[in-house]
């Protein structure tokens, strides 16, 4: 514990000293983490050695203005895209707010959401006006390859709007992503060639696409092709476009040992051949031979650039019985920066817009939008929704957003005395350009009914439906899947605060069952069948000690021949001294599965040294004893040591 003290001669300064006390204050908390992990196991699951440091102040200016800070550093996700290692000022005052390293903030799902900005923002909102902005990077530069590299990523974005959120509101969005290509090494360069690749069949006359894959590869490419194994080559096309395709139409004479060749025009060393040889002849049928490599790899690194224009906001009547939601952007999004741009005809576009944002060949633009329509009285409200992603949306503002979605959904609430009820509709399909072969669809039916039997004793039964089908023709790729869930839970309650000594003070008792059935060709009898059964106890044993204790059973049967049975318990005592100043708990569970057996035992106190002190020391041992988990048996120990000051 720290404290530090200020002296003022009464007088001259004792009133500055005064007027400092009343009007600058500074609380918050410091703290550190340490923990050692070991294991007889070859698989260590975690760091043998992890520390953090926090520290967490906040300044408080004439009752006015709050100014919280954020530190954090520790040993953890050095090599990650985003780095673990924080800092942050974070001042607010009643109308407003200023973000200073490290913060997150959200304009809505479809624009700005889920991502973590290093650099600036601030919040006003006076009465009903709103305005946003936030500019900053929201990653660093890391080579490590096309999964583990990344760009360093600069984000702004800025959002106004005028209503109150609750009854009814306008919000325009505007958010621009851009990665600095210059953050990782360009030297490296290259073309691949992926079809035709090696002993595809090509009849003269036809029309093939020879397609290819280019990294780092600005200007046009050089198309040719060798009759001859690779001796010489004849020229198909020069100076086309690095789009990855050109549609070739097949020319004699005819060969057994054909090679495509696709070079850089402006760096003739980078080039690629197909892997094998491929036939040309007359009167035969083209064949084009599958090739794996045929798959744009979206977690490659390549530097994009984003542009996102965005409407959220709320019509709500008659006292927010009836209200109309609706939140829609449209994207601009390049996935290659690299890419060739796109010659545009500026009497087209505005020359204002192209100074903005640059179209090139891997460039897209489209739209996502969510509505949502909803009735509310005193016992019963329904809300319908619709949403809409199209394939092509993407903004790099939010940390995971699913494309080429469509959902209509309906969900219904009624309560009449102790009794609510639930129930819902929803239905997705994808293809929304038609794009795929066939197109999936999910019909999920839920409904669940919550009621107060008696003054301790409540029941929940709830139920969940899933069936998830589509249109192929094919034996091979067709989907019939369906899926039930039913789930009762009951809670009884007898001495709620723990009064009576040794009796018990709650029962929880649990039990569900999930059934699946893939009715797909090629999957025979796969079903699938589970029961669960979980039970809980609360004690009261003295003032000072509590216990409790859970019981789990799972039942499973999958193929009507794999069945597995698991069953878990666990016994917790938690003891309360010095007046509450040490908290301690002690558990002990085991865990059986099949050939599977675990043991773990954990001890942790707790010691509030004084009000303001906090120390904490955990030790947890575990013994696993299996046959069919790839470590075999093994024992685990995991100790960490806390400490945390409020000031």
């Amino acid at each position: 514990m720290f404290s530090i003290s200020l002296f003022a001669q009464q007088g001259i300064w004792g009133e500055g000293y005064n007027f400092i006390k009343r009007n600058f204050k500074i609380s918050g908390e410091i703290g550190g983490y340490g923990e050692y992990y070991t294991t007889t196991s070859e698989y260590a699951r975690r760091p043998n050695n992890t520390g953090r440091l926090f520290f967490r102040p906040t300044i408080s200016l004439f009752n006015l203005i709050q100014i919280p800070f954020e530190f954090l550093i520790s040993t953890e996700g050095s090599s990650a895209r985003q780095d673990i290692n924080q800092f942050g000022i974070n001042p607010r005052w009643s109308w407003g707010s200023l973000h200073l390293g490290d913060f997150s903030t959200e304009y809505s799902k479809y624009t700005l959401s889920g991502i973590l900005i290093r650099g600036g923002g601030i919040d006003i909102n006076p009465g009903n006006f709103r305005f946003s902005t936030a500019a900053g990077f929201t990653k660093r530069a890391v080579p490590g390859g096309a999964q583990d590299g990344s760009f360093k990523r600069f984000l702004f974005a800025s959002k106004i709007g005028y209503g109150n959120e609750s009854v009814s509101y306008l919000d325009l969005i505007f958010v621009r992503a851009k990665d600095e290509i210059s953050s990782l090494d360009q030297s490296h360069k290259s073309i691949t060639v992926l079809s035709p690749n090696g002993r595809d069949v090509l009849n003269i006359g036809s029309v093939v696409t020879i397609t290819w894959n280019s990294y780092n590869v600005g200007g046009a490419v050089k198309i040719e092709i060798s009759r001859d194994g690779g001796a010489t080559f004849e020229l198909i096309a020069d100076k086309q476009p690095n789009v990855g395709f050109y549609n070739w139409t097949v020319t004699g004479p005819a060969t057994f040992e054909a090679l495509i060749k696709i070079s850089s025009v402006e760096d003739s060393t980078v080039f690629d051949l197909s892997d094998n040889f491929f036939s040309i002849g007359s009167g035969v049928q083209t064949t084009i031979v599958p090739n794996t490599n045929n798959i744009v790899n979206q977690n490659a690194v390549v530097p994009q650039e984003n542009l996102v224009l965005g409407a959220k906001g709320r019509i709500s009547f008659l006292r927010s019985a009836i209200s109309f939601d609706f939140d829609a952007a449209g994207s601009v999004y390049t996935r290659d920066l690299r890419a060739q741009e796109i010659n545009i005809d500026s009497s087209k576009i505005p020359s204002f817009v192209l100074k903005i944002y640059k179209p090139r060949i891997s460039t897209n633009y489209d739209f996502a939008f969510n509505t949502a329509l909803g009735l509310r009285f005193s016992s019963f409200s329904t809300k319908v929704g619709y949403r809409r992603i199209q394939p092509g949306y993407n903004s790099l503002g939010t940390s995971y957003l699913h494309n080429d979605i469509q959902e209509i959904s309906v969900m219904n609430n009624i309560t009449i005395l102790n009794v609510n009820l639930n129930l819902s509709y929803i239905r997705q399909t994808d293809n929304l350009l038609k794009q795929k072969s066939f197109t999936t669809a999910r019909n999920i039916i839920t409904a669940g009914i919550n009621a107060r039997i008696l003054k301790g004793w409540t029941t929940t039964i709830s139920g969940n439906v899933l069936l998830m089908t589509n249109n192929s023709k094919k034996d091979s790729t067709r989907i019939n899947f369906r899926s039930y869930v039913l789930n009762l839970n009951n809670n009884f309650v007898f001495d709620p605060k723990g009064f009576t000594k040794g009796l018990i003070r709650s029962i929880n008792l649990n039990y569900s069952l999930q059934s699946s059935d893939n009715r797909s060709y090629l999957l025979k009898n796969n079903t699938t069948l589970v029961h669960s059964v979980n039970l809980g106890l609360s004690f009261v044993i003295s003032n000072e000690l509590s216990s409790s204790f859970s019981a789990g059973f799972v039942s499973s049967s999958i193929f009507d021949t794999v069945k597995s049975f698991t069953h878990n318990y666990t016994l917790s005592f938690q003891h309360k001294a010095f007046s509450n100043k040490l908290n301690s708990s002690l558990s002990l569970s085991s865990a059986f599965n099949n050939a599977n057996k675990s043991y773990r035992a954990s001890v942790s106190s707790g010691y509030n040294i004084a009000d303001s002190d906090n120390i904490t020391l955990s030790i947890s041992f575990l013994r696993f004893d299996g046959k069919t988990f790839r470590g075999g048996s093994f024992n685990e120990l995991l100790t960490y040591l806390t400490y945390n000051h409020r000031f």
